[in-house]
């Protein structure tokens, strides 16, 4: 997931490109060019902007065994225009990135925008939580090895990667054991969601030149389910109740979409026996169709009882403010 310029060869070393945005670019991607993967971006009117920037401890990382002869190196890219790096074979959020020294992260992205989710915004913006407060995180369990994480299976070709060098795509799925992996929303440093099992799609189009100026990288999830963390305090609760509330009206499922023209090099780090490579996570959750819908009046009826944390809090913080 990602492409990297970083030399990615048996002689590597310890030494690689700083991490640097490329100006922005309007670009889009026509998804007809996608013959192996059957999942696109679906449009909502609820969606929330991410953004991972790793000089904050954030974003994804791409990972890989550094011994050649081992099975989860990744295979070499062969795609038209490609630079012929290693697809590395694992993908995981920076908060459980195998790298060394541990970053201390504790998400992979931080909120940023809000488009519709009005009861989750409104929940946010009467209690004066910033919106930088949410994350959302992705990867193995706390307790599971790092090779629990997404990664590319047998790493077959017409399997688990599709690509030829006569076409400038190359699309990957990355795909885990549902029990090892989490996807999840955070308030702060508490985890209050709970997102289902799904594969990651990549698809990167290697442009018409060798140069990364003119190359699109695209991440993608199936539709997937949200569940509330248990054991929450009331005041947290609401908070999770309201995205809830918001997801139900919007058909009961949420989509990650990582659209991205144009491509940074990639700071190199080792940890573990990998080669660990750090990238930026700008992407929307969206609020989506799913076939499994959850009654709205059930969630609205848990929420009424999580918003009387909310209601408590506000009244605190208004005493706090009458008695200066």
């Amino acid at each position: 997931m990602g492409k990297s310029h970083v030399s990615l060869v048996l002689g590597l070393t310890a030494t690689a490109a700083v991490w640097t945005p490329l100006p922005a670019q309007a670009a889009t991607f026509d998804y007809s060019r996608v013959e192996n993967i059957t999942a696109r971006p679906i449009d909502s009117d609820h969606v929330l902007n991410f953004f991972g920037d790793p000089s904050e401890n954030e974003g994804f990382t791409a990972f890989f065994n550094l011994d050649f002869t081992a099975s989860d190196v990744g295979h070499i890219e062969i795609s038209k225009n490609a630079p012929g790096n290693i697809a590395p074979y694992y993908t995981t959020g920076r908060q459980a990135s195998p790298e060394e020294p541990d970053s201390g992260s504790t998400r992979s992205a931080s909120l940023n925008d809000v488009t519709g989710f009005s009861n989750f915004f409104s929940y946010l913006s009467d209690n004066s939580i910033s919106l930088s407060t949410i994350g959302l995180g992705y990867g193995q369990k706390s307790d599971r090895d790092f090779r629990a994480t997404w990664n590319l299976g047998e790493d077959k070709q017409g399997q688990d990667w599709f690509a030829s060098p006569d076409s400038n795509l190359e699309e990957r799925i990355y795909r885990a054991n549902p029990d090892d992996v989490e996807i999840f929303i955070s308030y702060e440093d508490t985890k209050i969601l709970n997102f289902g099992y799904t594969d990651f799609y990549n698809i990167l189009d290697y442009g018409d030149s060798v140069e990364n100026t003119d190359d699109f990288d695209i991440i993608l999830t199936d539709p997937f389910t949200a569940d509330i963390v248990e054991g929450l305090d009331p005041f947290s609760a609401g908070l999770a109740q309201a995205f809830l509330v918001d997801i139900a009206e919007a058909g009961g499922g949420v989509q990650v979409v990582f659209e991205e023209a144009g491509v940074e090099d990639a700071p190199l780090m080792f940890g573990n026996g990998f080669g660990v490579l750090s990238f930026p996570f700008p992407f929307t959750l969206r609020g989506v169709a799913i076939a499994t819908v959850p009654e709205p009046s059930s969630v609205i009826g848990i929420f009424m009882l999580g918003a009387l944390g909310a209601v408590a809090r506000s009244t605190k913080q208004k005493k706090r403010k009458s008695s200066n």
